[in-house]
């Protein structure tokens, strides 16, 4: 017995000695949690409330196990599903999600960088007004080489072309700014015989933009050689939609007709079709299609390799409305009309979906919102009303609304919108812009 209770002690005595040189800093130090050791709930859940761009950029490259979980598609596809309530993308199921598909990190951190641009539009952006060069209603913008050149043309047969950066660098430090006595680089007077309706340009040869006049003709012009004209296509009738993709020119005429030009070939067209019994109003390219709404209230599409119409008399269920915008992405085709609805159809097979109604008809004695122009990004969409007022939306079905804006002067013609610059054209002979702070 006497030995049991003098081997107790002798243990005892080991652990106080172990106790006595143990260091409990380190112990404590060792134990000490950091953000890199944080249990996953505890680290998605502060990353709940960082920015998507942050996360992406910055906090994935500090270490591995942030790159691993920052890489799972299913945690980005979570956080665009929580900042929308409708479905989306817009459209599931498509085929062309095999081709291209969607870049989940992408479409968050868009929707979060849009979102907060145009929520705190006072802070973000400059928001310009020109009012005196062009001296009648200003009906069709363009935006190109990355937002920094627009291109202007409108009733008073003027063509000009603006440096966003010299209209930025002229206004002041306020949120607004009518700007007077600024000159565009280069403007061409009578550009047209008649009322310029629309600009396009080719992603493929970018130096050239090409306007459809009321005269009969599209003009080709050479924007680095200060508007150049290279070529005058006849089109035997009032020209008043234009796409160009591939080096090809599609015109939509008001006798209901699309002629095809190509540059190289000259001012004759190479090809011809009557895919409705209306004007053709607007026209888009994507891929190797070609898409034109009329004024009979039906979508058409033409297959350009195949040299023929693909689909026609697609119905557009307007009622007593006609289609007067489009906008044609991977994801969505909208068409928007002139009672301010914005109808959906599938980009694959061109069948009608739904119609969302962004502006009510108030009253039988005010004019309906006409949707003047639509223009969608990865997950959101910018979408302007004929009487001033421009919507942010995230683009999804329905559509949610999380800003609007209002413009200065009256009545929108049309609406374009790239790399963070966006601008409109009036009938107050005005062009706004939009400039992000940050974007030039």
């Amino acid at each position: 017995m006497c030995e049991v209770l003098e081997t107790t002690e002798n243990f005892s005595c080991e652990i106080e000695t172990d106790l006595a040189e143990t260091n409990y800093d380190e112990i404590y130090k060792a134990a000490e949690p950091t953000f890199e050791n944080l249990p996953l709930e505890i680290i998605l859940k502060i990353c709940s409330y960082l920015e998507a761009d942050f996360l992406r950029c910055t906090l994935r490259r500090v270490c591995k196990r942030f790159m691993d979980i920052l890489e799972d598609e299913s945690l980005w596809k979570h956080w665009v599903h929580e900042r929308v309530k409708g479905f989306f993308p817009p459209l599931c199921y498509l085929e062309t999600y095999d081709e291209t598909q969607i870049d989940w990190p992408e479409v968050c951190v868009e929707m979060d960088v849009e979102k907060s641009k145009w929520y705190n539009v006072e802070k973000t952006m400059k928001h310009l007004i020109i009012k005196d060069v062009h001296y009648a209603s200003v009906d069709t913008v363009l935006l190109m080489n990355q937002g920094k050149t627009c291109i202007s043309g409108g009733r008073d047969r003027c063509i000009a072309l603006w440096d966003v950066k010299d209209i930025e660098s002229n206004a002041s430090s306020e949120h607004e700014t009518v700007l007077t006595g600024l000159k565009p680089t280069k403007l061409k007077h009578d550009g047209h015989g008649g009322w310029v309706w629309d600009l396009a340009t080719d992603e493929d040869v970018p130096n050239i933009i090409y306007s459809a006049s009321w005269d009969s003709t599209v003009k080709a012009w050479d924007i680095e050689t200060g508007l150049e004209c290279l070529e005058t296509f006849q089109c035997g009738m009032s020209a008043l939609s234009v796409a160009a993709c591939d080096k090809i020119v599609m015109v939509g005429l008001y006798s209901k007709n699309i002629l095809t030009f190509d540059i190289k070939s000259g001012p004759t067209e190479i090809s011809s079709y009557k895919p409705h019994r209306g004007p053709i109003l607007a026209l888009s390219a994507f891929k190797d299609k070609i898409a034109s709404v009329s004024e009979d209230k039906t979508l058409a599409i033409y297959d350009r390799v195949a040299g023929k119409i693909f689909k026609n008399d697609i119905k557009i269920p307007s009622d007593k409305a006609y289609p007067v915008s489009m906008s044609w992405s991977p994801s969505a085709m909208y068409i928007g009309d002139s009672k301010g609805v914005l109808h959906l159809f599938r980009p694959d097979d061109f069948t009608y979906v739904t119609s969302h109604t962004l502006w009510p008809e108030s009253s039988h004695t005010e004019p309906a919102n006409k949707v003047a122009g639509c223009t969608q990004g990865l997950g959101t969409m910018i979408v302007s009303s004929d009487r001033g007022e421009i919507k942010f939306l995230y683009n999804c079905n329905p559509p949610q609304e999380y800003k609007s804006i209002q413009t200065s002067t009256v009545d929108i013609t049309q609406l374009r919108y790239m790399n963070g610059v966006l601008v409109v054209g009036t009938c107050d002979s005005a062009i706004e812009f939009w400039i992000n702070n940050e974007s030039l």
